[in-house]
């Protein structure tokens, strides 16, 4: 089982709230992962990632979260650079009953489903305990206000930064750099990236360092979710396994060739083992 140390210290001149919540000295949190499909996913309860995002806000320093689910696993397949991405980040959840599944059927089973929605509030709840501020980047005009005021009135004392929703399509150097300029002048410590995957993943992974930020995450549809525009499955079917038939259901031109043709094929090769590139990555202590 791989196991990664992560060294937390309280630098100097964080406010109280991070302070008290850091051990000192230095803690050794080890960090397992079960390799699925060529990427490595780590073995978390959702409760256990909200106390890893609640350490790499109290850091200060830069970290990458991953919300893996099928399509990340087939795109991950198909392009080595997210791939990497994803096997590179600080922490990787999954996102997706099926992974929990392939997992017990190679016997390193998942502790448990980590939907992405339920991760965002989750580091919203953290970051109002820790005064921390977040940012949301990405999806419609006006998607992400309306998410950042539904997560403000789900946990009082949130600090909301800002928001901002990108043009569709390419962005010029330009205004990316504008983008940028105003997340660093705001300094939030946590970031919620809505651009699709794999675009937002490797968004954070090409400007983390020059961000600073200290949680950096990709959410795909969550603020469509947050904000009403996108409705969740009923729990039976969340719990079921069954929420992408509800989702393929609500969008079936946009969605059809993702799940049909590639996530369901990729879920059976999990099932039987393969689904990876060659040769899987080797769970070593890092």
């Amino acid at each position: 089982m791989a196991t990664q140390i992560l060294e937390l210290g309280a630098p100097p001149g964080l406010p109280a709230a991070f302070a008290a919540l850091v051990p000192l000295p230095s803690l050794e949190v080890p960090r397992s992962r079960v390799a699925l499909g060529g990427l490595l996913i780590d073995q978390v309860s959702l409760m256990q990632a909200g106390e890893r995002i609640a350490d790499f806000i109290c850091s200060g320093r830069p970290h990458q979260i991953v919300t893996v689910n099928l399509d990340f696993v087939s795109i991950a397949n198909r392009d080595a650079v997210f791939r990497d991405t994803i096997n590179d980040a600080d922490l990787a959840v999954p996102d997706g009953m099926p992974l929990v599944w392939a997992s017990r059927v190679r016997g390193q089973p998942l502790v448990e489903r980590v939907a992405g929605v339920e991760l965002v509030k989750e580091s919203c709840r953290v970051a109002a305990q820790l005064e921390a501020s977040v940012f949301l980047l990405g999806a419609a005009p006006g998607v992400a206000d309306a998410a950042s005021k539904r997560l403000a009135g789900m946990y009082p004392g949130l600090r909301i930064a800002g928001t901002y929703s990108p043009p569709a399509g390419p962005v010029s150097p330009e205004h990316q750099e504008r983008i940028l300029g105003q997340i660093r002048n705001l300094r939030p410590d946590v970031l919620f990236v809505a651009l699709g995957a794999p675009r937002q993943d490797l968004w954070i992974r090409e400007n983390q360092r020059n961000l600073q930020v200290p949680v950096a995450m990709g959410v795909g549809c969550t603020f469509d979710v947050l904000a009403g525009v996108v409705r969740r499955a009923p729990m039976w079917m969340q719990r079921a396994g069954l929420e992408w038939a509800f989702r393929l259901a609500q969008e079936p031109q946009r969605l059809w060739r993702r799940y049909l043709l590639s996530d369901l094929p990729m879920l059976g090769q999990l099932m039987l083992g393969g689904g990876s590139p060659s040769p899987e990555p080797q769970l070593q202590a890092q």
